[in-house]
């Protein structure tokens, strides 16, 4: 299909073939249960009729992609060697003879995508190829990644565009074909998929119908890393949402993290649950291999899979200690995770850390929804000076950007009776309050203001504020805000007023986080 986007007119040849491509990808994405008998009757009764070795080779190919698609996304590397099986198992079934010799990669791009590494190879390659990586603006590959478009070389030696890391390469000719991974409506690919016959001297190697198979296994690559980009995103969030928890929650004695993950993309609708992370005694651990959990096996567990198939968030209690599930909801509107806070005997926490703690469970919700809304729709949202340079730690501080914004919203809505009040309400005003407003005041206005000039130019200020804009990050009062952070008596935040002064102390919390971050490489 992507062959036809750039083109304002199909011949009848092409326009078969674009129905038979949509029929196929509706009925894969529908499960494959869906019939549409008038179509393919139009189609088949157009077409000339395929012989036996084409409709062998058609059927097999289809396998091979199915066995691709089976593979689960957390097992890269079986999945590397299956798609260099089955490409040179396809070549010597399907190609001309001799057999082919052929030398095959896969390159991934790094998070600031400048540079690709390659990250699987033939066994011809291992040495060469392996973990070394290209830099933007060397060889053809970035202008494929750019455009998005494949492309073949029938004559290596004829090409300077390409990159030979084999200096005795450039002096062979053979074919090439490099493949964008890329979901069909994204722009932007993860990565390349190449073939080439360079040791084998074969020019003119590959015709319409191989290349059209490694597209078809481009794409399913595409697929799995998509859940691969997710997942390693996720873990980005996880991370900072557990670093919150140990600043703000220390009633909270433990946190699991469960994925409701498709057991294949050949069937998304059979989903399985999976132990992830466990974050404890301050430590986060990643299990290499999640353990599958079984209903079957307790009645907690069965709790924990109920949550995921409702989609609704929970209080159990398990062996005397209380679990608050959390499901977190994709946009399909399906549970895709849960996260299980445990409290220890305590029935509820202190209500200022249940507060944080469900401004943090919102803050994951709409840090997925990003994250999908970029990685399905290829939409991606920048709004600190931070992340407009560097999509590494745009992604990793995703979590505290959503929460400083979250903030910034809460303070636009508060209003100018409740802040009034809280001015006017200054025998409730500590010393602690009065250091956060005159921190706030200097890092955002530059001077002190009169509580009488909150209104009409902090807020508005606050608001506006970009915490990791080059000039707010040289400024040296940041550094008297940390010792406050780490000293304030949160016993504060139980007084009348408390909700207002909390609201600042969050704002002033989040924009020194973000701004010590922006300052590290």
């Amino acid at each position: 299909l992507q062959s036809y986007q750039d083109q304002t007119q199909l011949s009848s040849t092409q326009f078969f073939d674009l129905l038979i491509n949509v029929h196929l990808a509706l009925n894969d994405a529908m499960g494959g249960g869906e019939k549409f008998d008038d179509l393919l009757k139009y189609v088949d009764s157009q077409l000339s009729p395929l012989n036996s070795s084409d409709r062998t080779r058609i059927h097999t190919r289809q396998q091979w992609l199915k066995r691709i698609r089976n593979i689960p996304f957390r097992t890269l590397d079986n999945l590397y060697k299956e798609v260099m099986d089955i490409i040179q198992k396809d070549s010597d079934t399907f190609g001309n003879l001799p057999p082919k010799h052929l030398s095959i990669y896969i390159a991934l791009l790094d998070d600031d995508r400048n540079q690709l590494r390659y990250v699987a190879t033939t066994k011809d390659q291992t040495d060469l190829l392996l973990n070394k990586t290209l830099q933007h603006g060397e060889g053809v590959s970035f202008q494929i990644l750019e455009t998005g478009k494949w492309a073949y070389f029938n004559q290596t030696k004829n090409h300077t565009l390409i990159k030979f890391f084999n200096p005795l390469a450039q002096k062979q000719s053979g074919s090439f074909v490099i493949i964008p991974l890329k979901r069909l409506q994204q722009t932007y690919a993860y990565g390349l998929l190449g073939i080439d016959t360079i040791q084998d001297k074969k020019e003119k190697a590959f015709v319409q119908h191989d290349v059209q198979f490694y597209e078809g296994i481009a794409s399913a690559l595409a697929d799995i890393f998509t859940f691969v980009d997710f997942d390693k995103n996720m873990m980005k969030i996880l991370q900072r949402f557990t670093y919150w928890i140990k600043q703000r929650c220390s009633n909270v004695l433990a946190v699991d993290y469960y994925t409701y993950e498709p057991a294949s993309m050949n069937n998304p609708a059979e989903r399985l649950l999976k132990h992830v992370v466990k974050y404890s005694n301050g430590n986060l651990t990643t299990f290499d291999t999640p353990k599958t959990i079984n209903s079957r096996e307790q009645v907690f567990k069965y709790q924990l899979e109920h949550a995921a198939v409702t989609c609704q968030s929970v209080i159990a209690s398990f062996l005397g200690q209380t679990h608050m599930i959390q499901a977190i909801r994709g946009r399909d509107n399906f549970c895709f995770a849960l996260v299980d806070t445990i409290i220890g005997e305590k029935e509820e926490l202190p209500s200022s850390e249940k507060q944080d703690l469900i401004s943090m469970y919102t803050c994951i919700s709409k840090s997925v929804d990003e994250l999908e809304q970029e990685l399905i729709h290829d939409t991606i949202k920048r709004v600190l000076n931070y992340e407009q340079n560097s999509d590494r730690k745009r992604l990793t501080y995703l979590f505290d950007r959503t929460w400083y914004t979250d903030i910034c919203d809460t303070i636009k809505q508060l209003s100018s009776e409740k802040i009034q009040e809280f001015i006017d309400d200054k025998t409730k005003w500590n010393d602690e309050t009065k250091q956060i407003l005159s921190l706030i005041s200097r890092i955002v206005k530059q001077k002190e203001l009169n509580p009488t000039e909150y209104i009409e130019e902090l807020l508005p200020a606050i608001i506006e504020f970009d915490p990791t804009a080059e000039e707010h990050v040289q400024n040296n009062l940041w550094a008297h805000v940390e010792p406050l952070i780490q000293t304030i008596d949160r016993s504060i935040w139980q007084q009348p007023s408390s909700d207002v002064i909390k609201i600042f102390y969050d704002w002033l919390n989040l924009a020194y986080e973000l701004t010590t971050f922006s300052k590290a490489q």
